[in-house]
């Protein structure tokens, strides 16, 4: 039986015309294997879907004579982050033989508005890390705001990732966002992907921090 998650993406897939197929699942416990491969043109993309079910954060009733107050608390990224993690093993499957290699990301936790936990500031936050600003403590002067901690993609740390994306199924309408890895050993060639796939692509600066 499908996922949700499946589902939205094989509609997004099809609505488009984009040749798919769904990888066949080994049984063995070392074996790890994505979701998908997509073929088109002469194009070949791995993409492992990951869906959000569950977080006691959300929607959470405090006061038992007002339940139409909700409440929703959570750290940015961690769900992205969570999901980087535990999808390391699929995405090398397809990078190992180069082929660039897509995680996709569906939030079935707030299935209305699809957002609490996926916003673009969750995924950038998750894959580059904290926005942080640094202030001197005998001058009072800061620096520019910069990607700080919690990072997940580095020069040597999840590279076989060529995106990480959002996939969303709002009002009826499925989209696919794809934000940028930099840091990836086999690069997304987003120049001959279809005009469907949403992309954000991500500019890192290597100049020393300095305060204005």
């Amino acid at each position: 039986m499908k996922t949700k998650s499946e589902e939205v993406f094989e509609s997004f897939l099809t609505l488009n015309n984009i040749p798919f197929q769904k990888i066949e699942e080994v049984k063995e416990k070392a074996s790890y294997r994505p979701d998908y491969l997509l073929e088109f043109g002469d194009l070949r993309l791995v993409v492992e879907v990951k869906e959000l079910a569950e977080d006691d954060n959300f929607g959470v009733v405090k006061d038992p004579l007002r339940p139409d107050i909700r409440s929703y608390s959570g750290t940015p990224g961690d769900h992205v982050r969570k999901r980087i993690r535990g999808s390391k093993k699929q995405i090398q499957y397809g990078a190992n033989q180069g082929i660039p290699s897509i995680l996709l990301i569906y939030n079935n936790i707030d299935p209305v508005f699809q957002r609490f936990g996926t916003e673009d500031f969750d995924f950038k936050t998750a894959m580059y890390g904290e926005l942080t600003l640094l202030i001197d403590r005998n001058t009072r002067e800061t620096s520019d705001f910069f990607q700080g901690r919690n990072n997940e993609l580095q020069e040597s740390k999840n590279t076989s990732f060529g995106a990480v994306g959002r996939l969303a199924d709002r009002g009826g309408k499925q989209t696919v966002t794809l934000f940028e890895n930099v840091y990836s050993k086999v690069k997304v060639p987003y120049e001959l992907l279809p005009a469907c796939f949403e992309v954000i692509r991500v500019e890192m600066s290597k100049e020393p921090l300095s305060f204005a």
